[in-house]
């Protein structure tokens, strides 16, 4: 439960060492640039060289997706938990020398997969005229072929099946006085008939009127060879195609063994291109360079002695006077859902990090909706074998595990106390295959079954979501003390607690309370006096401080308007019976899996059917579940715990650093 606290470092140099400073900085990764207030323009080789490593970044990229396309890397969908190699930083500038190789082979691929692509296209196009010229196979001249000197020559298709004689008969329809002609089918089926039409001169235009009439249409393709040698050359030239693609494809994949030099070219390229870019944050003189950010406190003296014992820098380390960037910092438990806080938003001026208290109810929430013994069990094998096996996966992604690692132990606990080891699996198990009488429990619930008792585990849900809120009230109301704000707290904290508690306490003997729980909880006399007193004092401090800085007559009608908010209280209570939803959803669900698969009974075919059912249906179940205990623990956090305390608003921690990198990683030095 902890933010980092931050020192402001100031860093002046001579000029010709500003890049090698840089290059310092972001092996250490902990230094949180400033950037200029006005804008700068760079240098003209430096905006070249961040051009030349933009270019390289897209260039590898590209070069990669062809390497994947021809030649696929393996590892599946583990291969995203592997994470970076290391690399010493002595190692990294040896591998840069490479740099330029490594370019050239990318640029190769690349060229390599535009001749693939040119060589498909040509196939393609070779494909199509050897279709439109297989009609015309049999025709033993040219397809341009338009007649003689007083002949006229109609090569084409009529859509359809036609015979000869149908034809005759359509020329005499409309030709009568074309007597002297030769007509040829050549094969054709029933989407086309193609033929070839010789005629006097003088008959052509009829002819050809009485053909177009039918849908007469000339072939696409048109050359000066016959169809069979145009089509000999279309398969040669697509055969040509096919085999040069082939030779680019197999000239790719001779080089999947380089993978690891384009891998590293994207990855230094994107170092270099950072480090670049950071220049533009820096100021400048002809002879020196001055760079401000700021450092986690515990790392700054050993950075200053860095970098004043290597460069001939002036190093000055002074505290913030404003707002810092926000680097949490929390135990093993608390800090996996650290990304949880991130993404509503970090710690404002003057907030504390959330985190610590929110892992507890996040845990306890999230293991409350699935509560489950066997999901949870399977959640903390797999992560566990996930993070023991993959050390050096990437942070945010090994921090998740982490998370669900924790959240399925409080699923395990929760489904032991449920009595739930994928539903009711154990007895229909029991009773399906072993005998053991239906009326006799094999696995009993350690607390109640929610399933029996739903009422029960409403008013618990109940419960855990008023101590949820109050915690979130109490947390606002140290940070109001801290800040002597203390009218505030009377208004805007304890009369809450005030009116509330009493509220309850009123509602507990009720029959209200009676026909929810199934009985009321006697209070002594005193004590239903004492909530009345309660929830009336909690009603005055509302009205009385809730606007205590305006006057007296708008104070108090601001004061009412702020006790309608209990409206919104009781809102935000009866949000937490998704916790019931789900974890019955979670309970009925498995027992309806259950019950399917053990419709066979007992023997082989039984217990084939029951294991096929089994692991689909609760491979489903617990999918479906899972998500929705993550996406509603998390709400619960953003809309009614954060939404009692937590603004948020502080800017992230961003140093100059390695950690952007993808396939390899520098080690610090």
């Amino acid at each position: 439960m902890a933010i980092v606290p931050m020192q402001k470092m100031l860093i002046c140099g001579a000029i010709e060492e500003k890049s090698s400073v840089m290059k310092t900085l972001q092996r250490q990764g902990s230094f949180h640039l400033i950037p200029l207030e006005e804008e700068r323009l760079n240098a003209p080789e430096v905006r070249e060289a961040l051009t030349r490593a933009e270019k390289r970044i897209q260039t590898a990229e590209q070069a990669l997706r062809v390497l994947q396309q021809y030649a696929p890397a393996g590892g599946g969908m583990l291969a995203s938990l592997t994470g970076a190699e290391e690399l010493s930083p002595e190692d990294w500038e040896k591998r840069s020398g490479n740099a330029d190789a490594a370019a050239a082979l990318a640029e190769d691929l690349l060229q390599k997969d535009r001749r693939i692509n040119e060589a498909n296209a040509r196939a393609a196009r070779a494909q199509v005229q050897a279709e439109g010229l297989a009609p015309w196979k049999g025709l033993g001249m040219p397809l341009d072929f338009s007649g003689t000197e007083s002949t006229r020559a109609f090569i084409g298709a009529l859509p359809g099946a036609w015979t000869d004689e149908s034809i005759r008969a359509l020329l005499a329809e409309y030709c009568p006085q074309m007597d002297a002609y030769s007509l040829e089918l050549l094969g054709g089926d029933a989407s086309q008939t193609p033929l070839v039409l010789v005629c006097l001169k003088e008959d052509a235009e009829a002819a050809e009127d009485a053909l177009r009439r039918k849908g007469f249409a000339r072939p696409v393709i048109t050359t000066d060879k016959t169809p069979e040698e145009a089509l000999n050359e279309v398969k040669f030239d697509r055969a040509s195609a096919i085999t040069e693609a082939e030779e680019q494809k197999a000239a790719v994949q001779a080089a999947a063994g380089r993978r690891g030099e384009l891998q590293f070219l994207y990855d230094d390229a994107t170092l270099e291109a950072e480090r670049l870019s950071s220049f533009q944050k820096a100021g400048e003189s002809r002879t020196a360079f001055f760079v401000e950010g700021y450092v986690p406190k515990a790392k700054a003296a050993a950075l200053q002695k860095k970098l004043e014992d290597k460069f001939t820098v002036s190093v000055i380390i002074t505290e913030p006077d404003g707002e810092t960037p926000v680097l949490l910092q929390n135990n093993r438990l608390s800090a996996p859902t650290e990304t949880v806080v991130e993404s509503y938003g970090l710690p404002g001026k003057g907030e504390i990090d959330p985190t610590a208290i929110m892992s507890v109810f996040y845990y306890f929430l999230f293991g409350m909706m699935l509560s489950d013994a066997g999901y949870g069990l399977l959640m903390v094998i797999g992560c566990a074998v996930a993070l023991k096996k993959f050390p050096k996966m990437g942070r945010n992604m090994k921090k998740m595990l982490t998370m669900f690692f924790w959240c399925g132990v409080s699923t395990a606990v929760w489904g032991f106390l449920f009595g739930s080891f994928f539903g009711d699996a154990i007895d229909v198990i029991a009773h399906t295959f072993f005998g053991v009488p239906a009326d006799r429990q094999v696995l009993k619930a350690i607390w109640f079954t929610p399933l029996d008792e739903p009422m029960r585990l409403l008013i618990y849900c109940f419960l855990f979501g008023i101590i949820h809120l109050f915690v979130g009230l109490g947390i606002k109301g140290v940070l109001l003390l801290k800040e002597k704000r203390t009218k505030d707290f009377l208004g805007g904290v304890l009369g809450w607690y005030l009116l509330l508690i009493g509220l309850l306490m009123i509602l507990l003997p009720s029959d209200m309370y009676a026909s929810i729980a199934g009985a009321p909880v006697p209070l002594p006399a005193w004590m239903q006096t004492a909530a009345k007193f309660l929830a009336i004092a909690g009603a005055v401090l509302l009205l009385l401080f809730a606007a205590w800085d305006k006057k007296f007559g708008l104070r108090l009608a601001l004061g009412a308007y702020e006790l309608y908010g209990v409206t919104g209280w009781l809102s935000d209570v009866l949000s937490y019976s998704r916790l019931l939803a789900l974890g019955l959803a979670t309970g009925v669900i498995a027992s309806v899996i259950n019950t399917m698969a053990s419709m066979m009974g007992g023997g082989v075919i039984g217990a084939v059917i029951f294991i096929i059912v089994f692991l689909l249906g609760h491979t489903l179940n617990m999918a479906i579940n899972l998500l929705g205990a993550y996406v509603h623990t998390n709400r619960l956090q953003f809309v009614e715990f954060f939404g009692k305390f937590y603004e948020a608003g502080g800017e992230a921690f961003e140093p100059l650093g390695t950690g952007d990198t993808k396939y390899y990683h520098m080690e610090e030095n």
